[in-house]
């Protein structure tokens, strides 16, 4: 099983990192995961419209941090199945020799493509992202979402996140979260499973009703925790990570 961990979403720089990183304490059973944005537009020099969550690509290896308590990810969105591996090469690449692997926010990706990337890259970590897109295809079925998983993923990815809002802040339903994480778990599948949607220091005590049941949770916060520009808001983030670790005390 791997390690989990307290995910931030959105770093732009080393030096916001590090300022997180101060607040994680040595002993503690989570790690942070450092996750840095990119599509297949930044890849390809392309301005999206998160100019301040998607970093230049050629920088995102100066904001991955060396700290072992950090678990540094490339956050890769695609909707282009057909260049996916080309791109996880290519990103393997620029994010350096501190890049731990890839969250996929990419609907279903192909599992023979990440089959291929892990031969090449066995060392590297990969989070199946399932978001709204993903759980319309298995008709928000817990029994559906769990068969699809170990059929088609249980062997080819490292963790997997249920997160529906997808970066843009909404609430997570905590029963329906709950349901998919239970048939997950009666599926026996091998991920490390973890929750995302609309946390922040305020509304992550409510999630320790799924802590309780699942201490190795891993949790994901991007959209609230920005500030009215856009920009990472660091005492939001610190805020966040202080609630999140009490879940696990």
């Amino acid at each position: 099983m791997n390690k989990p961990y307290i995910g931030i979403t959105g770093f732009m720089s080393r030096a916001e990192v590090e300022v997180i990183l101060s607040k994680l304490s040595p002993s503690n059973n989570h790690l942070l995961m450092v996750g840095v944005l990119a599509s297949w537009k930044t890849l390809r020099s392309i301005t999206n419209k998160w100019p301040n969550r998607y970093p230049p690509v050629g920088k995102i290896a100066n904001i991955f941090s060396t700290d072992p308590r950090a678990l540094n990810l490339v956050h890769y969105h695609t909707d282009e199945s057909e260049t996916l591996l080309h791109d996880l090469r290519w990103l393997t690449n620029l994010g350096g020799k501190l890049l731990h692997g890839f969250q996929l926010n990419v609907k279903w990706p192909p599992p023979k493509i990440l089959d291929e990337y892990r031969i090449k890259h066995p060392d590297k970590k990969l989070v199946l992202q399932i978001g709204g897109g993903a759980l319309e295809e298995v008709k928000h079925s817990p029994i559906r979402l769990a068969v699809r998983v170990a059929m088609e993923y249980n062997e080819v990815t490292d963790y997997l996140l249920i997160d529906p809002s997808g970066g843009f802040g909404m609430d997570l339903d905590i029963e329906k979260a709950l349901d998919y994480l239970r048939a997950l778990k009666e599926a026996d599948i091998k991920l490390t499973m973890g929750v995302a949607g609309g946390l922040n220091g305020f509304s992550v005590p409510a999630l320790k009703k799924i802590a309780d049941e699942f201490p190795d949770l891993c949790l994901d916060a991007e959209g609230r925790l920005r500030d009215e520009q856009d920009t990472l808001d660091l005492e939001k983030a610190k805020h966040y990570l202080t609630e999140s670790l009490k879940l696990f005390l």
